[in-house]
Parts: C-alpha cells; structure tokens; sequence
C-alpha cells in the first residue's frame, strides 16, 4: 500500500504577491470569523473524503497557502485535532506548515510546535531589499534573517524558499542570496525560477527580468553551490542534506498517493 500524502490549503495572505496564481486573497483586519468557517469547511471536506481512504495511514501533512502562518494558533490546534482524530499517521510523520517572515514571530513558533507541526517551510525568496520590494513580498532581508534564526530555535526540520530571475537581478546578487541562505544551516533549501502565469498582476503588466542566458547560469549556480554545500538534487526545486528529504514533495510528485482538501488545494 502506498503512503498517503495529506495536503491542506489556506487561502488568504497579509497581501497577493504580484507573481502568485495560487488561490489566495488579502486578509482583511478582523476576519477572524472567515478563518474559523475555513476550518469547519476543511474537517467537512476530510470527513467527505474517508470513505475513499479507509485505514490508510498518513505518511505527511503539508500545510500550504496563500500564507497559513496566518491561521490563529487555537484555530490550528483545533484543524490538527480533528486531522488525528480522523487519520492514523506513521510513526515520525511529517507535518509541515508554510510560513512567511513578517508574519510570525517566536511565539508563534512554539505554537506551531504545540498543535503538532515539526517541519516549517519559510518563505523567504530573497535577502536583497530592492529584489523583495520588486516582487511585492512584505517583508525585508532583516525580517527574513530574524524569522529564520527563530525558526531555528523552535525547529530541528527548516526549508528556506528562495526564488531566482528576479527582476533587475544579477549572477551576483542571485549568489548572494545563495551564500546568505547556506550560512544558516537548515537542512533543505528550495530554489525557484520566477515565471510569470497568466491571470497575475505580472502577467499584465511584467517587470523587465533577466534573459534566458542569465536565468540558466544563475540555475547553475545555485545547483552547483548547493552541491558543494552537501546538497541533494532531489526534485525540480528541492535540495536537502543527507536525511532531509521532505517526504510531502516525494508524494506530490508521484512516489505515494496524494490527497488534497481546501479551496484551491488540487491547484496548488
């Protein structure tokens, strides 16, 4: 029996990223009442879904959005609880929540840790201020060196997003970005080409981004960086240490079986 991938999608964000078409929309002050109707909805989708998964036990959680370091930590104990209460997990299963720096704070980490998530997925993208300001992100590179060293305080398991092809960017910038990432340590790094989708803000009005030949020797490298680093090439934008292969990225890409609950949660 193959394991089973458990996906929830939380679709609401401090601001939309001009680059994102995933299903997620600004969080206005207040709406509290929205992100406790989510959780409902989300136990109603998963109680919609077992019959067609009886017995199957769940070899990891990923958390995605929008930006689910939103979700209000009584809110996300109450989905975890009913998540277990519903599903047999293996031994050490794998329960990531994406975060945001700007979002989040030390508190909130400890939180996390209490409703059971052990891995954290940081959205980071950049350290370069012009570059975090271009591509709309709320936060800055100081936010981003806070967040992280918090997460590691609060984490064994961390994964750092970075996106590379930013607009204006060069070889150089794109290595620094690198460089400042591996000096943290965590045990997985992500790295992604900025693309443009239709249907964003981008997509209507695109910033002028490095050419195809920047953008290939700025993949390789971060490739080669990484690999220096002790990193495996594992997936198209994953690289981990030796151990620290996110088991919820083997799933969705075809090693297990995957479900996903949530609005927007097969698109993500």
């Amino acid at each position: 029996m193959l394991p089973l991938a458990l996906y929830i999608h939380f679709p609401w964000c401090v601001k939309k990223c001009p680059y994102c078409d995933f299903n997620s929309h600004a969080l206005g002050a207040g709406d509290d009442a929205l992100i406790t109707a989510w959780v409902e909805a989300v136990i109603a989708d998963l109680d919609a879904a077992l019959p067609g998964i009886p017995d199957r036990p769940i070899e990891s959680i990923f958390i995605g959005g929008g930006t689910p370091s939103l979700i209000p930590a009584t809110a996300l104990l109450h989905l975890m609880t009913a998540v277990h209460a519903r599903l047999k997990f293996v031994p050490e299963v794998e329960i990531t929540l994406e975060a945001n720096p700007g979002t989040v704070d030390s508190a909130c980490f400890g939180a996390f840790r209490d409703a059971g998530i052990n891995r954290l997925s940081l959205g980071v993208q950049s350290f370069n201020n012009r570059q975090l300001k271009a591509i709309g992100r709320i936060h800055d590179a100081d936010d981003a060196r806070r967040t992280i060293e918090a997460a590691r305080m609060a984490f064994k398991r961390v994964n750092l997003d970075l996106m590379y092809g930013l607009p204006g960017q060069t070889l150089a910038e794109a290595r620094e970005d690198v460089d400042t990432a591996l000096a943290f340590g965590t045990e997985h790094l992500s790295a992604y080409h900025l693309t443009i989708e239709p249907n964003t803000p981008f997509a209507h009005s695109s910033p002028e981004r490095p050419d195809d030949e920047l953008v290939a020797d700025m993949e390789d490298m971060i490739e080669a960086r990484l690999a220096d680093a002790g990193y495996e090439h594992y997936e198209i934008s994953a690289h981990a240490r030796p151990g620290g292969r996110c088991r919820h990225n083997l799933n969705y890409w075809g090693f297990g079986d995957y479900l996903g609950i949530g609005p927007g949660a097969h698109g993500k």
